[in-house]
């Protein structure tokens, strides 16, 4: 696992944003958050979504993005994942904005700059024609060393870093775009297990922004 670069667990997230302390009070669930780091978007666009086909797939709907953002997951204490947050400003979300859809097949979820994104794509590519499989067996090794994870993984040849995140299910995901009472961005929501009991998600507590 070295040979990938792996990089070390998250830190606990620390005093907690009026977003987090919404999305905690609304998911009515266990859970605890983990502070993953800044999210850099040097190409001004982030993508979002299923990093495992082995193409160009999880890059096909890049949407433009200010960075960084500070990224944050919450935990189940069994250890799977209810929720990954891209903080902007952290302010109490009022309305929901612009949103990426998009679905996975091998329970993973994967996101960052369209750089890092594109370089996973190239890395795929070369990989086959040097007859050496694709993206898809090179980032197995990530993929199996645990059930849970979330984790930055960096993309050669310059090691651009894209985020892991494991959801337990295959199934269909959404990036949100939370906004404040004023429209402007309090982060990115990717709800993966829902509220309790109904399992609704949580962008679909708050109305869309006129």
């Amino acid at each position: 696992l070295a040979s990938i670069g792996l990089t070390t667990a998250p830190a606990p997230a620390e005093s907690l944003s009026p977003a987090r302390l919404w999305l905690g009070e609304s998911a009515a669930r266990a859970g605890f958050w983990q502070d993953l780091g800044p999210l850099a978007l040097p190409s001004g666009r982030i993508f979002v979504g299923d990093p495992t086909w082995g193409d160009d797939y999880h890059i096909r709907d890049p949407r433009p993005l200010a960075g960084p953002l500070q990224v944050f997951t919450r935990t189940d204490p069994d250890g799977p994942n209810l929720l990954i947050w891209l903080e902007a400003n952290g302010n109490r979300p009022a309305a929901t904005g612009d949103r990426i859809e998009f679905g996975v097949d091998v329970a993973t979820i994967g996101l960052g700059d369209l750089g890092a994104g594109q370089a996973l794509v190239d890395l795929g590519e070369a990989l086959q024609d040097q007859g050496k499989g694709d993206s898809f067996e090179w980032l197995q090794p990530a993929l199996q060393q645990q059930q849970h994870f979330a984790r930055w993984l960096p993309i050669p040849p310059e090691d651009q870093p894209i985020l892991l995140v494991s959801t337990g299910n295959d199934g269909s995901y959404a990036a949100v775009w939370l906004l404040d009472e004023r429209g402007e961005l309090s982060g990115i929501l990717i709800d993966i297990a829902g509220r309790q009991p109904d399992l609704k998600f949580l962008d679909t507590l708050l109305p869309a922004a006129p």
